[in-house]
């Protein structure tokens, strides 16, 4: 093979992380080779929607108003169903730093505008190029890939991996992949859904709980719908997730999908949640997915992968200003990201833990929709729950008693029209207590067919339960100076 130039920066991998990436270090003056395996545009499975903090770091990238006028409508409420059940219809709270609304874009056409920009910052693009490894010397790093298939070798003063959830470049960095929670998904377009303009909607079921089905649908009709699942190693993926997204079509979409037709082929992705041993090593750092740094909650990437994208960028350019690219610096961009998400991440990744166990997926059906009837005529409350769940409010504040207060209901008519909505004073708690009840003595049942995989749930959530809070303990000592 012969000699190639030693670049800056190599970032693997095109999509909003990686590009990202690219073009924050382009536009400082590094020499930036952006990688990635297909060739451009390329269809990518996703969800589509761009939560308001994703227009938030594109609005920071320089390119919101481009992917913006690529979209159809702008949604601003979310409607929610529980069992088939439609509860309540909410929207972004304001005031939160971000804006209040999200919006539908296919990540063929994203992605494609973020490659764009990071190009005409500065940054070489090739396509068509798998990694397959790496190596590190006293000169740099070098990236072993095949290029339409052949051997090829470039070489970098550092890397950033930002490969998705089967990333190499963490493998490289000796992560053991697959090895926790992750979250399984598929999806399909529709054309001429019937729906009043841009709007989203969110199911939850038993058929695909922990997890939700979705449609996304702008103003022309079109539609993303799917579902998605978590899983570990203690309750493994349920089996034939297509026909359970069949049905989730069939029989939750069939009024909105009944004069649409379907366009493209059914896709499935994944994501994972589960920390890495290591985001950092000598001359390499990971973004995005290939972080796992999505948001737990709610499976929300795009905008986690451009925020992990500006953190890598900035210590990008100190370590290259410096000459010093060991994990050690490196480890700064580690720091940015954890003092800026890890709480939030950690609180997301506990409410992810204990909704994984099926034995208790009645209760907490039951407890959703506790919490759905009650926000419907509180509107602090409805802003607190929706923003925990979209990410706008920062998830954390949940393990603060004083904000949790501040945040419930304080009206006794909110509680009373509560009550009423389930058949009156009596009729609602007792109907309430009970639906609690039955809850638990069908997890309790469950949990007796599966007793070795509840009693490692049982630990994993105790032990993540003491680590969340000695974050949140060590986190206030740090807010106080003490």
């Amino acid at each position: 093979m012969a000699a190639t130039a030693i670049h800056d920066v190599i970032v693997v991998g095109a999509g909003p992380g990686g590009s990202t990436a690219a073009n924050l270090l382009a536009r400082r003056g590094v020499s930036t080779l952006l990688l990635d395996k297909a060739e451009f545009p390329r269809d990518k499975v996703c969800g589509d929607g761009l939560m308001p903090q994703a227009i938030h770091w594109l609005d920071r990238l320089g390119c919101v108003d481009e992917v913006l006028a690529a979209t159809n409508g702008c949604m601003r409420e979310c409607d929610l169903h529980i069992d088939g059940r439609h509860l309540l219809t909410a929207g972004f709270p304001a005031h939160t730093g971000y804006p209040d609304f999200a919006v539908m874009l296919d990540r063929r056409r994203l992605d494609q505008i973020l490659l764009e920009r990071a190009i005409g910052r500065g940054a070489r693009f090739e396509a068509r190029t798998l990694v397959r490894g790496l190596s590190v010397d006293a000169q740099g790093v070098r990236v072993h890939a095949l290029r339409d298939g052949k051997p090829v070798e470039r070489r970098a003063r550092l890397v950033i991996g930002a490969d998705g959830v089967s990333s190499i470049v963490s493998r490289s960095l000796g992560n053991k992949l697959n090895d926790g929670a992750k979250a399984v998904s598929v999806r399909a377009y529709y054309r001429g859904a019937d729906c009043r303009g841009a709007r989203m909607k969110v199911y939850f079921d038993g058929d695909c709980f922990p997890g939700y089905g979705w449609a996304f649908v702008d103003d022309d009709g079109l539609a993303n719908v799917g579902v998605g699942y978590a899983c570990d190693g203690n309750f493994r993926l349920r089996p034939e997730l297509d026909k359970v997204f069949e049905r989730f079509v069939r029989i939750r979409l069939q009024a909105m999908l009944r004069r649409a037709t379907p366009c493209g082929k059914v896709a499935g992705g994944a994501v994972a949640f589960y920390r890495p041993r290591r985001m950092v090593a000598d001359r390499a750092m990971l973004i995005g997915d290939a972080a796992n740094q999505a948001d737990p909650l709610n499976g929300g990437g795009i905008h986690r992968a451009m925020e992990g994208a500006f953190l890598a960028a900035e210590t990008a350019a100190q370590a290259l200003a410096e000459g010093d690219f060991s994990a050690a610096t490196l480890g700064a961009y580690e720091r940015r990201w954890r003092d800026r998400v890890e709480l939030d991440w950690l609180t997301a990744e506990m409410f992810l833990t204990l909704a994984r166990n099926p034995a208790l997926r009645q209760f907490y059906l039951h407890l959703l929709t506790q919490i759905a009837m009650l926000i419907r005529t509180d509107t602090r409350f409805r802003d607190y729950c929706s923003g925990i769940f979209s990410g706008v409010v920062a998830q954390g504040s949940i393990l603060s008693p004083w904000l949790l207060i501040q945040a419930l209901p304080k009206d006794p008519a909110t509680w009373l029209a509560y009550l009423r909505d389930q058949g009156g004073i009596a009729a609602g708690t007792l109907r309430a207590a009970g639906g609690a009840a039955i809850g638990l003595a069908r997890a309790g049942l469950g949990a007796a067919r599966q007793p070795l995989a509840n009693a490692r749930w049982g630990l994993e959530v105790a032990t993540k339960a003491v680590h969340l809070a000695n974050r949140r303990f060590s986190g206030a000592l740090a807010e106080t100076g003490a």
